[in-house]
């Protein structure tokens, strides 16, 4: 006998894995393993506004136990007496996980582009996330994730989602608009032949970001592959106000934070696509309910003295002071 995942909405989100994707035969050829694709050709360039300094890893603090931890906190294992399906938006939780729960799998058409990828984010792993905080939060029901359709010069290689309010009013104050982009989630995507898994694991663990200008050059610092992706989200991120972000190529998964000053970012180690304990929807649910302050949220990691304004030369960050007692560093992302 098999159930629907919102009898046990905790066993499902612990134990459902994202399907594997295979590409069509007509995408372009994937890198070989363990190589970078040379294929990332963002158009973004070196601007002197642009204030990202550091990147921090979550190494130190462990984010999956968080993760787990929260799930367990605020996710229930009875039933919520609901069907996995809203009748009224049609809604619903799309990813199987057999034997246990009673949910079909829609097989999408395979990737040969990013209009195609596009589907395997929004069909699987984002409408069972809305899905799921929707149940749980029925509060957020306005809010939804949403393609954007701005005619981007990247768009053939960078898209993205936004969890955000739909629709925004243009009448809203500036406060309002300022605190929906606050709590808003970008989640910027890739097909897989354009950003291979060690082009996701450079940008993961890419620590820096130069600056505009060296003192004493002509011409403003030439910027790598990794870089390009940084300054591209970076730039997406600033334009909504938004600092909670999450990269993806379907097959892997970062997820990040900028800080309050757009001076430092905080991101994760690279998660895949069937990772466990926590799995990507975990992840996902996980960095919405922190984006939209949710019950049990976690807070965005603080720079010290960083101005609102200026950027800062060597951002000194609660995490560093945290870096010798890990234990202590946990506090960092409770209310």
């Amino acid at each position: 006998m098999t159930a629907r995942g919102t009898d046990n909405l905790r066993c499902y989100l612990r134990e459902t894995k994202l399907p594997p994707m295979t590409n069509d035969a007509l995408a372009p050829k994937m890198p070989p393993t363990g190589h970078k694709s040379h294929q990332n050709h963002l158009k973004v360039r070196p601007q002197a506004w642009r204030r990202l300094e550091s990147i921090y890893s979550f190494k130190n603090v462990s984010m999956d136990d968080i993760v787990v931890s929260w799930i367990d906190s605020h996710t229930p294992d009875t039933s919520l007496g609901v069907e996995d399906e809203d009748p009224l938006t049609g809604e619903r939780l799309t990813i199987p996980c057999p034997p246990v729960f009673n949910i079909p799998f829609h097989n999408e058409r395979r990737p040969t582009d990013i209009m195609r990828l596009s589907p395997w984010l929004d069909n699987l792993p984002l409408m069972t996330v809305q899905r799921t905080v929707h149940v749980l939060y029925p509060e957020t029901r306005p809010w939804g994730f949403i393609l954007s359709d701005e005619n981007d010069n990247d768009r053939k290689i960078f898209q993205f989602f936004m969890w955000s309010l739909a629709p925004i009013d243009e009448g809203m104050s500036p406060a309002r608009l300022a605190e929906i982009g606050r709590k808003s989630v970008v989640v910027a995507f890739q097909p897989p032949w354009i950003l291979s898994e060690q082009d996701i694991k450079e940008f993961s663990q890419c620590r820096s970001f130069p600056p505009f200008r060296v003192p004493g050059n002509a011409f403003p610092t030439p910027l790598e592959s990794k870089e390009r992706l940084w300054a591209k989200i970076w730039d997406t991120c600033v334009s909504r106000n938004t600092p909670w972000f999450v990269l993806t190529s379907y097959n892997q998964w970062v997820f990040g934070v900028f800080s309050a000053g757009w001076t430092a970012a905080f991101v994760t180690s690279v998660c895949n696509f069937d990772a466990y304990s926590p799995t990507v929807i975990e992840w996902l649910t996980f960095w919405v309910a922190s984006a939209m302050r949710l019950k049990g949220w976690r807070a965005i990691p603080k720079v010290c003295d960083e101005p609102l304004h200026v950027p800062l030369e060597t951002p000194c960050t609660v995490y560093d002071v945290m870096g010798h007692d890990p234990d202590s560093a946990l506090t960092l992302f409770s209310l």
